[in-house]
């Protein structure tokens, strides 16, 4: 979330929010949560009418109403007819709220955070890995730790173990910090076309390395997500396995279900 709480209060802010890669109402949403972070709006405090925060920060009323939904869904928010909303919690974290279902969605998710390469190694994928990457046993690796920060943020987010085959490893080279997609700096350099990305998500728990590098507790209750990247052939070419411990991360969808004149 890299929106800053100087929005508020300015009325030359006004408008700042447009041209930005995330939805509008993702932007102000992240924006809010940052003033509650900050301390701007405390626990139990009103927030400003929708008007006035459509004024405010130069959106419209609707994008007001979204942006407000999407963190009362998070927990942030209450509201009463009558009473107006109010702040019910302080984010520990950053915390994203539109799903990762396409490409473009994983563009805006990356171009909002930065990873910080803690260490490297060469792997050769023994049984164990070679079912975790879907490949064959044997298959040399090589495996990249990172943690992943939203910038301002207290807390890391997010534990990743990027993995890419040895031909392809001078992408990263000695970077200690990423700011775009490991895939797209694979296309850069080496021309490779990435078509497919295969997601899943998993429940797991945090190993001790993982704790120790997101300030969290050992064993704690983790989001796995992982993606394999396969190029036109359909041979994987990057795997990235991402360890986001509860409460830190939010991926939201939506469903609308038809009615029978539709």
């Amino acid at each position: 979330m890299r929106s800053t709480s100087s929005f508020a209060d300015d009325p030359s802010h006004a408008g700042a929010l447009a041209g930005g890669r995330h939805p509008l109402y993702v932007t102000l949403a992240q924006t809010l949560a940052a003033d509650i972070h900050g301390g701007r709006y405390p626990i139990g405090s009103t927030l400003p009418t929708e008007g006035e925060l459509a004024l405010r920060y130069g959106v419209s009323r609707h994008t007001v109403r979204q942006a407000l939904r999407e963190l009362k869904e998070a927990g942030l928010l209450w509201s009463r007819p009558g009473i107006g909303t109010k702040v019910r919690a302080r984010p520990e974290a950053p915390r994203f709220f539109s799903g990762i279902q396409n490409i473009s969605d994983l563009l805006q998710f990356v171009d909002a955070t930065v990873m910080h390469v803690k260490s490297r190694r060469e792997i050769v994928a023994d049984a164990g890995f070679a079912e975790l990457l879907r490949c064959a046993p044997g298959q040399a690796w090589s495996e990249t730790n990172i943690v992943r920060k939203v910038p301002g943020g207290t807390v890391p987010l997010c534990y990743l173990q990027a993995y890419l085959r040895p031909e392809y490893a001078g992408a990263i080279g000695k970077a200690r910090i990423i700011k775009c997609p490991i895939y797209s700096l694979v296309e850069a350099r080496y021309g490779v076309r990435i078509v497919e990305v295969l997601q899943e998500i998993t429940a797991a728990t945090l190993t001790a390395e993982m704790a120790r590098a997101l300030k969290a507790e050992a064993g704690q209750a983790a989001l796995r997500i992982s993606r394999y990247y396969l190029d036109r052939q359909g041979s994987v070419v990057e795997v990235g396995i991402g360890h986001y411990p509860s409460g830190r991360y939010t991926q939201s969808t939506t469903f609308r279900a038809h009615s029978a004149e539709e």
